[in-house]
């Protein structure tokens, strides 16, 4: 790997993963405007009011994925090289549906690792701050669209529009509002195209980026390799995205369940050629299902334990509450009229600024008390948990009972109205385990690595039959100051009352 290596003479020092190498072309990348606001954006926005420590951006974890997918893909091919070697040393005939480097000249395999780390990098590029309630209050699909066609800096414009309005048209359709991956996409393309890229390499790597803008995929011999490098990056159950935020997280937060076995992972990797469809698809050994279990298990944990904290969910439970006339109203903070104004507004906006700019444009007096007590962390108290018996896994039956505790809190005391949300947090450990993403391989007869049957990931595993099961809690929140006794004291007294009025589902 020395032709690679040279490549890599710069270098950043990170928590997580130790030194990481990069190239002058990546340097530049993370000095671009564009990519350097993301310093501004906070990974987990209110979780430092939880853990005092999870002050980490945006900007360190997309060095981190980088890294984490040069890992994943040399690690394929590692693999693949050491398994061919054995079985040249045994006489074993098979495998011929793995890749390894002998289907690549060296410039082919240094551009698909090149491309891929940019890819990787930029994933994030177009988040807006305030995590995800940001894309509430983007601009909708068709103007962003226009807007994109009207970039003459970007000489592809029109390509790229056009495959992004067949993406947005099957995800929300034109009047929806666009999300931020849409906005990586551009942002990736700008950037790329202001430090000199070509077109061909800036649309093979928005391709990885999303294998259905499908502006230029990457070849080797006769099969696609663009499958397996888009699973690097945005696959399931596992890619580079979700390895880094998940050990990311667990050290900033201070907490132990995000953390997995990283090596025996990437020791499970395979580079799998798919050939009924000739296309390269990210594969995992049977024999590296353990990896995967712990792997899934810490996110699990993760999600359970520290994104649904009580504490976290009651920040977003107030901001929600606290917009919902501004969503009604379809009020934005990005200017889209045209490209100039669009960047500016996101080289403008922090967490910090965003939530300003909230609590001023907030309609009623209500809302602005809810969005400066939740800036100087007044929070609101968790009244009521909600969980769903076994034979009684519909969520329609949490929100509804949460919607009755709300009315019943609101007619004792109509001071709280403003002051009282449900909130309903739920996770699929498994979402998208089979279908177009990484496969499970086992072998046949003749040392072949074939796809697993789709049942195999749940019936080959205690863990994944435990974690198959939907993971939902609603919860009440009200505005209560209990550290005025008076106040205390009613709190106690409307809990009491719910618990003896609703009998838990």
């Amino acid at each position: 790997m020395i032709f690679i290596a040279d490549q890599l003479n710069k270098s950043i020092l990170d928590p997580i993963h130790g030194l990481i190498r990069m190239t002058e072309d990546e340097m530049k990348i993370i000095s671009h405007p564009l990519f350097n606001r993301l310093r501004k954006v906070k990974q987990n926005t209110f979780l430092y009011f939880v853990f005092p420590s999870a002050n980490h951006t945006r900007f360190e974890h997309s060095i981190g994925v980088m890294h984490l997918a040069s890992e994943m893909f040399l690690n394929s091919f590692s693999n693949a090289n050491t398994l061919k070697n054995k079985q040249k040393k045994y006489g074993i005939e098979g495998n011929r549906n793995i890749l390894d480097n002998d289907y690549f000249t060296n410039q082919e395999f240094i551009d698909a690792f090149l491309n891929l780390r940019i890819a990787a990098l930029l994933h994030d590029i177009g988040h807006g701050p305030m995590s995800h309630l940001f894309d509430q209050f983007a601009p909708k699909n068709f103007a962003f669209l226009n807007m994109v066609r009207s970039d003459d800096n970007l000489r592809f414009n029109n390509a790229f529009a056009n495959s992004l309005e067949q993406i947005v048209k099957k995800d929300k359709g034109l009047e929806g509002r666009v999300e931020h991956e849409y906005v990586s996409y551009y942002f990736a393309a700008k950037v790329l195209s202001d430090i000199g890229f070509t077109d061909e390499r800036i649309k093979i790597i928005l391709t990885i980026m999303n294998e259905q803008l499908n502006l230029k995929t990457v070849n080797i011999k006769k099969y696609n390799l663009t499958p397996f490098l888009n699973q690097i990056v945005a696959g399931a159950p596992l890619d580079c995205d979700r390895m880094d935020y998940l050990l990311r997280d667990s050290y900033f937060t201070g907490v132990k369940y995000g953390t997995y076995d990283l090596n025996r992972l990437l020791k499970s990797l395979l580079p799998f050629i798919d050939m009924e469809k000739t296309k390269i698809r990210l594969g995992i050994k049977k024999s590296g299902l353990p990896a995967i279990e712990n792997f899934l298990q810490a996110r699990y944990e993760l999600y359970v334990q520290v994104y649904f904290h009580k504490t976290n969910q009651a920040c977003n439970t107030m901001l929600s509450h606290a917009t919902n006339e501004l969503k009604k109203q379809g009020h934005q903070f990005v200017d889209c009229s045209t490209v100039d104004n669009f960047i500016f507004s996101y080289l403008e906006l922090s967490d910090e600024k965003f939530l300003g700019e909230i609590e001023g444009s907030v309609p009623n007096r209500d809302d602005k008390t809810t969005i400066n007590e939740l800036r100087n962390r007044k929070l609101w108290k968790r009244i009521i948990e909600l969980f769903p018996e076994k034979e009684n896994m519909r969520e329609e039956d949490i929100e509804e009972q949460a919607n009755k505790i709300v009315d019943f809190i609101k007619e004792k005391n109509s001071y709280l109205k403003p002051f009282v949300h449900k909130s309903l947090t739920s996770i699929n450990p498994l979402k998208d385990l089979n279908g177009e993403k990484a496969v499970l391989l086992s072998k046949d007869r003749d040392e072949n690595y074939i796809i697993a049957a789709q049942g195999d990931w749940l019936s080959d595993s205690i863990i994944f039959q435990a974690l198959s099961i939907k993971y939902l809690v609603g919860r009440v929140y009200m505005r209560a100051n209990t550290e005025d006794i008076n106040e205390k004291e009613f709190f106690r007294a409307i809990k009491q009352e719910i618990y003896n009025t609703f009998t838990p589902i």
